[in-house]
């Protein structure tokens, strides 16, 4: 199957400024540094890392939200890196995007029925007003009667609701879900999980679901990318990588991960990756993740930037010593003071495990 939006070597970059009326660029910071991505028609990627990899940056800037410092985003064949003005704004009618917070990205002081027409507006495109209005409400499972209503008269869940109605007012084959449901209370955010799997089936939707949360991810995707500072370490098909994570990180992420049963989750190890994310602004040398890898290797981790290969048939891997850790050849260092440990104690929180707080 052909690939709908591809992601060739992205980079952004943000410059850092000093000096008389910030003029001078001293240094960057390097949000997204090299991310390669695939998705197939009709099928969900997930993204998942903690917070400040790059995960909402790099979806923003496949929508052109976000500047694209370097490299390519094809959309069905075409750079949408390359694109401006009418070109831009028409490709845009394709890709649309469920924001976060939708009380932030929703106007409080305009109904619902002109929330939900404005993009309709924006491309010119001609509607009746009452019946696509009607006909968007139905589809996310709101009454019709919330057409005159204003945002603030709604729960968040409801709010949400209305955001995804809004992205799909243009019939968009392409939709990033950032962070969908991270604001809900856990019983709202499976309703939206199942509204977005119930779109995808009746409209033929392709999504990029950028979420923090494993569950969430392993729920809703075809297959999972796992950033780490501005870069993808793994790639694989959802079970696949939940099943046999490759690389460190997403070993510690998943360790993190609750198993239903208590005799297993008793006695599973734990890795708690100590220091904090490091600044992309001064990412470390080689392999970004060595600094706090429990299976760092003098040298080539220190110096070498590893690529992302592919070990098993569409499993990608961006670590020297995959194929070593996974063989159990290589253990994990547990001495020296810039050493990372593995322990067994159970960390008592997906924070606590990441070493800084979401």
């Amino acid at each position: 199957m052909t690939a709908l939006l591809k992601v060739e070597g992205l980079k952004v970059h943000f410059p850092i400024r000093q000096g008389l009326l910030l003029g001078r660029q001293v240094g960057a910071v390097r949000a997204v540094d090299g991310v390669d991505l695939e998705i197939e028609e009709g099928r969900t990627l997930g993204l998942v890392g903690e917070s400040g990899c790059g995960k909402s940056t790099l979806g923003r800037a496949i929508l052109r939200l976000s500047p694209i410092t370097e490299g390519r985003v094809l959309f069905d064949g075409v750079d949408v890196a390359s694109l401006k003005g009418e070109k831009l704004r028409s490709i845009r009618q394709d890709m649309q995007m469920v924001f976060q917070d939708p009380m932030a990205s929703l106007n409080p002081r305009q109904s619902v029925e002109t929330l939900l027409t404005e993009p309709l507006r924006a491309h010119g495109i001609p509607f009746d007003r009452k019946v696509r209005v009607r006909e968007l409400l139905e589809q996310v499972g709101l009454p019709s009667s919330a057409a005159q209503k204003y945002p603030h008269e709604f729960s968040g869940g409801q709010r949400q609701r209305i955001g995804i109605a809004r992205a799909i007012a243009l019939e968009p084959r392409l939709v990033i879900a950032d962070e969908p449901v991270s604001a809900l209370d856990v019983s709202i955010q499976a309703q939206v999980l199942n509204l977005l799997e119930e779109l995808q089936t009746s409209l033929g939707l392709t999504y990029l679901v950028i979420a923090h949360d494993l569950a969430v991810v392993r729920h809703v995707s075809d297959e999972v990318a796992v950033m780490y500072l501005g870069s993808v370490v793994e790639q694989a098909q959802s079970d696949d990588l939940y099943d046999k994570p490759l690389h460190p990180y997403t070993k510690a992420l998943m360790s993190a991960v609750p198993v239903p049963d208590p005799v297993v989750e008793a006695t599973r190890e734990r890795i708690i990756l100590q220091g904090d994310l490091p600044s992309p602004a001064d990412p470390p040398s080689g392999c970004r993740f060595h600094t706090r890898c429990p299976f760092r290797q003098p040298t080539r981790c220190d110096t070498e930037r590893p690529a992302l290969r592919e070990l098993d048939r569409g499993h990608r891997v961006a670590c020297h010593w995959a194929e070593e850790i996974a063989a159990g050849k290589i253990t994990p260092r547990s001495s020296g003071p810039e050493d990372v440990v593995m322990f067994t104690s159970r960390p008592s929180s997906p924070s606590e495990l990441l070493g800084s707080s979401e």
